[in-house]
């Protein structure tokens, strides 16, 4: 809520009603303010507040500066006649458009593969809109990425879920859940969504029964939570976090592009009901999830975090 409301909407606010004397002063405070927005928009996950919001930060932005130049002009006369507290400030929010300049090149790096290996598959979910929660090239925009660090051996036994995406459900506005922060999972709109099997191969690995967690409670003992593993014949799809009960397929069954396999849900360390869905070339046996990670696209498509699929019928 801090850095996707209160400090836009301050920093939107100081723009409009104390623009910098001076136009050096004025500009440095402008490109600042929207190098901030716009790291801010590209990094940010905009679930809640939803997808929309930040273009209305960037309108409100075009406007105030509009604004200011064709009914009062540039203000102030010079270069920079900014006083010693505005110019403080100026200086303070320059150092936070350093760095959001560094999160917008972070997600736009992020939007390109590293390697060629990508394992394409079909789109796991009947028709609507979804959202990537998680997914990139970079860890900024995709927080799977933290378990390729060789040096921490616990990270070894995940290292398949490196390269995944994490995907919600949600309404044509964007919005994914019914309420502020309600801990019943059913009140999130990915929950109950049916999962269909992104490719035509074999049930090769599945888990049930685990419960469906409270939010943002999460089990830490088990991390997939249930899920269904298919062998898509080059590499395999992994599915996670589905609903307890709900998975309709057995080990060694085979499936169809767009075959029910269960529900998504809030099973195991999810903080909220997503779909976590990654390939990897290999499923060893001691650790199913620790085989050599491949970058996934879904109908060709390299998705990065906000990036939305509309699924038509």
């Amino acid at each position: 809520m801090l850095t996707q409301v209160l400090l836009p909407l301050a920093l939107l606010a100081w723009v409009a009603i104390v623009p910098a004397a001076g136009l050096l002063a004025w500009g440095l405070q402008v490109i600042s303010v929207t190098s901030v927005l716009l790291g801010i928009g590209l990094v940010a996950l905009w679930a809640m507040p939803p997808f929309w919001v930040p273009y209305v930060y960037g309108l409100l932005l075009i406007v105030i500066v509009a604004a200011h130049l064709l009914l009062g002009g540039i203000p102030g006369p010079g270069l920079w006649q900014a006083s010693a507290v505005s110019s403080s400030i100026i200086l303070i929010v320059a150092m936070l458009g350093l760095l959001g300049g560094y999160l917008t090149w972070q997600a736009i790096k992020g939007r390109g593969l590293t390697e060629d290996a990508v394992a394409n598959i079909a789109p796991p979910f009947p028709s609507g809109h979804y959202l990537i929660a998680h997914g990139g090239s970079t860890p900024m925009v995709n927080g799977h990425l933290k378990t390729l660090d060789p040096t921490v051996e616990r990270f070894r036994q995940w290292r398949g879920q490196s390269k995944a995406l994490d995907i919600l459900r949600i309404s044509p506005l964007g919005f994914h859940k019914d309420g502020w922060r309600p801990t019943d999972p059913a009140r999130y709109t990915t929950f109950g969504v049916p999962v269909l099997s992104p490719c035509r191969g074999e049930v090769a690995l599945l888990a049930d029964g685990l419960e469906d967690m409270a939010v943002p409670e999460m089990d830490r003992d088990h991390m997939a939570g249930n899920h269904v593993a298919i062998d898509c014949g080059e590499f395999f799809v992994i599915l996670a976090h589905l609903r307890q009960g709900s998975i309709a397929v057995a080990t060694g069954e085979r499936v169809e592009i767009g075959d029910f396999l269960g529900q998504m849900g809030n099973s195991g360390n999810s903080s909220e009901p997503h779909l976590h869905l990654h390939a990897q070339r290999g499923l060893p046996k001691e650790n199913p999830l620790a085989g050599e990670p491949l970058w996934l696209t879904i109908d060709d498509r390299f998705l990065i975090r906000n990036d939305r699929l509309q699924i038509l019928e």
